[in-house]
């Protein structure tokens, strides 16, 4: 081998040693960092000689840096975290409402047998004081029990708006991060001479990865290592170019406040003057004919399109789901739960067809206003009620499942009139209550007759109560089995995952000194030739 030959071979050992050393140390100091893809010298020979007479251009070159990366691997990761998340934000959202649910304490199936049981005290003396002042503590006790329940569905909606509110702030943040960061991954990246650092690749990847926590969606990894971020198809980053969650006033920044149907993406044109308003979320509506009339089907109900929404995964797509879905069925629910308890218990009567004092009833959306009670002195009260219950055309009256069933704009039973009567802030099950007293006047219409009426409700509301709590409790438990599922297959491709990309200590050790050794042997050959050269150079002179 000529001398310069050694000395090439000799100074390719030592940068190859050197990169290993630089990317081992890399590797160590990234293990603690999350979403940190472990890297690796490419080493490459240099050129074969041409022959073995002729022993010159062995020696090697660090080509760059592999980083171990699986597309497919990681694409399955970040579609399965947007479902864990969605099915946590979920399951964390209800769980105050779930322990309420379970809590015998706190029941209201236990509340309407105590006060049924009472009624039954009495008709068997009702004259008896302590009958009558314990039918009036357990009818509180029922309205204590019914307004929690409604209070802690509507603090629900509350933290869900507010969380939602949060996460796409969040996600406007991120996504002029991830635009910027495209933009540094293009403008480093020359075909065939340079690559992107991985450092701007893990960033990428860990932006996209948050941004698919929040709020679900698609990454497609383009061409040019650059990350196109999509909701429902509609890209919220393309490229360089970045788009924001707004509301239909082009405001930036989202509030709790603002109502589902205001939610917009904001789409920069490309003059950047004339943005495109996209709506987020779609509310169920009533399909029209051409000339405006309702749409019917042919049994005559109405026809009503069910809503749409482009956050369909992620913390985002729970909350919206949440505020949409699952809080105002379980509002309807109570509130009819509780227009049931005014209507039948308030027109009780005894003997000779006397009605007895009202015990349940609303508290009035005026100040000072009367309570709604629904009895006959109460007009405003009986037609809101009768309105409710009574059945078109003197057709008798609705059970609970025909106003649970023509409420919901998904089932064919779908009625507007008793959709919008349930919403109405007279029925709000929070305003609940008893305006009954212990005054021995409350009870001078309780005899024997009106108290056992009373008691034979108890079969009533045996449906009522029970759809409301196995339905919410059947619909928590399976939100609890799915993220136990969820988080199961997530950390199944974690784990895979970091088998290709996570850093081994012990591997890295085991480089660290194979460098070392690289090194060593490298700086030893360099010396020897000096002192072949030195020698060559004494003899001559």
């Amino acid at each position: 081998m000529r001398t310069a030959a050694l000395f090439d071979s000799a100074m390719a050992g030592l940068q190859s040693a050197q990169s290993g050393m630089l990317v081992t140390s890399q590797n160590v100091t990234g293990s603690s960092v999350e979403g940190y893809v472990r890297r690796t010298s490419s080493v490459r020979v240099n050129g074969l000689s041409p022959s073995s007479i002729d022993l010159t251009g062995t020696s090697f070159a660090v080509e760059g840096f592999t980083r171990y990366f699986d597309n497919l691997l990681q694409g399955q990761l970040l579609s399965q975290q947007s479902k864990t998340s969605y099915s946590q934000a979920l399951t964390q959202a209800v769980a105050p409402l779930d322990a309420m649910l379970t809590e015998p304490a706190t029941s209201i199936a236990t509340a309407l047998g105590n006060f049924f049981n009472a009624a039954g005290s009495i008709a068997n003396e009702p004259t008896n004081a302590a009958y009558q002042q314990s039918l009036i503590g357990n009818a509180r006790l029922v309205a204590d029990r019914v307004r929690g329940l409604a209070n802690a569905v509507g603090q629900i909606s509350s933290n869900a708006s507010q969380a939602l509110a949060d996460v796409l702030n969040q996600a406007n943040s991120l996504t002029p991060q991830l635009a910027s960061v495209n933009s540094k991954i293009r403008a480093a990246a020359i075909p065939g001479v340079a690559a992107a650092s991985p450092d701007l690749l893990d960033e990428r990847d860990r932006i996209v990865g948050k941004l698919q926590e929040l709020v679900g969606g698609t990454t497609l990894i383009n061409e040019d290592a650059t990350a196109s971020f999509l909701l429902a198809g509609q890209h919220l980053v393309d490229r360089e170019v970045a788009n924001t969650f707004t509301n239909s006033a082009g405001s930036s920044v989202i509030r709790s406040d603002m109502a589902l149907n205001d939610l917009r993406i904001k789409v920069t044109s490309l003059d950047g003057l004339k943005p495109v308003y996209l709506k987020l979320v779609v509310p169920p509506m009533l399909q029209k004919k051409s000339d405006g009339t309702a749409m019917l089907d042919i049994n005559g109900n109405l026809v009503v399109l069910p809503g749409k929404s482009m956050l369909q995964d992620g913390k985002a797509g729970a909350y919206v789901h949440l505020i949409q879905n699952f809080v105002p069925t379980v509002q309807k629910s109570i509130n009819l739960l509780a227009t049931q308890l005014v209507r039948k218990v308030n027109q009780v009567t005894g003997a000779g067809n006397t009605a007895i004092a009202p015990i349940f009833g609303f508290a009035s959306s005026t100040s000072g206003g009367a309570a709604l009670t629904g009895v006959s002195t109460d007009i405003t009260g009986k037609a809101l009620l009768d309105g409710l219950w009574k059945k078109p055309g003197n057709a008798g009256e609705y059970v609970y499942s025909d106003l649970i069933e023509g409420s919901n704009a998904q089932s064919t039973s779908y009625l507007e009139t008793i959709d919008s009567a349930l919403k109405k802030s007279e029925f709000d099950a929070r305003q609940f209550q008893v305006v009954g007293s212990f005054d021995r006047s409350q009870f001078s219409n309780m005899d024997a007759t009106a108290s056992a009426s009373l008691q034979s409700l108890r079969d009533s509301f045996t449906s009522p109560v029970t759809f409301i709590t196995s339905s919410v409790a059947t619909t928590i438990a399976t939100w609890k089995n799915t993220q136990q599922s969820d988080e199961a297959l997530q950390k199944s491709l974690a784990s895979q995952k970091s088998s290709i990309t996570g850093v081994n200590l012990d591997e890295e050790a085991a480089n660290l000194v194979k460098y070392q050794q690289l090194y060593n042997a490298s700086s030893k050959l360099m010396q020897t030739g000096k002192q072949m050269f030195d020698t060559l150079l004494g003899m001559l002179s």
